[in-house]
């Protein structure tokens, strides 16, 4: 049975069109259809574009070609049954995008063949109350993070956990990651690093004003709740925002109450060849491989 793979790619990385072009020829060579975001259609003479949606939604493997960003961005198009997705990356660092362009030909063979390898990441969700209203929703595979406007004061943050008090933040923000975003803007502000096959929720604070608050990791079955005062500008607006995974945006206001749990949705990424999580730390991160003789 032929299958059908659908390419979403940055198209601001330098010999994208190339690679896209190279990818697609080589796929129907092999009677793959290929199916595009159509994001790409102005650098590209013809293909069968779709919206990104369309394009998890009609494919049996997408292939996403650029950083984390753009693996993220077809994270979020990805809905139920859920599409296997195997990130390219095209860059020097990237945690979720383990295949690198030489890689990706021979990751392909074992993708048609059937015997590639993959793993269902955790997601975390969050609700937004308003006056005890709840006002929005979001689901991320990376991270929520809450976080004020450059010239804002700094934001009050009255967390609990199951309803028990935890403590109340005073910080620049807050960080809340699966183990898949541990290696991202959480690691950045001082948090563990998890190993993503892991199910934790991660609460980092950023630039918290008392030494003693430190990261915490919870259960995945707990829920967090984050309840916020403070965060005005100098000119007396309020300027406090949700950013979900670094893509997506939506305005808080002192007294909202944001409520982080794990999300019922996984993300199913696609494993590279031989290297395990604590190789791609290594390569990643630059750590030097100390070898010690006994």
């Amino acid at each position: 049975m032929s299958k059908t793979i659908g390419i979403v790619a940055n198209k601001r990385k330098p010999d994208i069109t190339n690679l896209v072009e190279g990818l697609r020829s080589w796929l129907e060579a092999r009677d793959v259809r290929v199916i595009l975001w159509d994001d790409l259609r102005d650098m590209l003479t013809d293909g069968d574009f779709r919206p990104i949606d369309e394009v998890a939604e009609e494919s049996d493997i997408v292939v996403a070609l650029g950083g984390d960003g753009t693996l993220l961005r077809a994270a979020r198009a990805v809905g139920d049954p859920v599409t296997p997705i195997l990130g390219v990356n095209i860059g020097s660092l990237g945690f979720l995008t383990e295949v690198a362009i030489p890689e990706v030909y021979e990751a392909l063979k074992d993708i048609l063949a059937g015997k590639y390898r993959y793993e269902d990441r955790m997601n975390v969700d969050a609700t937004v109350k308003r006056d005890g209203k709840e006002i929005s929703s979001f689901t991320g595979l990376n991270d929520m993070v809450i976080n004020k406007g450059a010239l804002s004061r700094v934001i009050g943050m009255k967390t609990t956990v199951d309803g028990d008090y935890l403590a109340t933040y005073t910080a620049d923000g807050l960080i809340v990651s699966t183990p898949t975003g541990s290696t991202a803007y959480s690691l950045s502000a001082g948090g563990p690093i998890v190993n993503p096959s892991m199910d934790a929720i991660i609460a980092t604070p950023i630039c918290p004003h008392t030494l003693a608050i430190r990261p915490m990791i919870l259960a995945p079955d707990q829920q967090l709740s984050v309840e916020l005062s403070g965060g005005y500008s100098f000119d007396g607006e309020p300027e406090i925002k949700l950013t979900v995974d670094g893509q997506v945006g939506f305005d808080l206001a002192p007294g909202d109450r944001i409520i982080f749990s794990r999300s019922k949705r996984r993300t199913r990424l696609v494993l590279s060849g031989g290297r395990s999580f604590y190789e791609v730390l290594r390569d990643k991160l630059k750590w030097g491989d100390i070898k010690r003789k006994l």
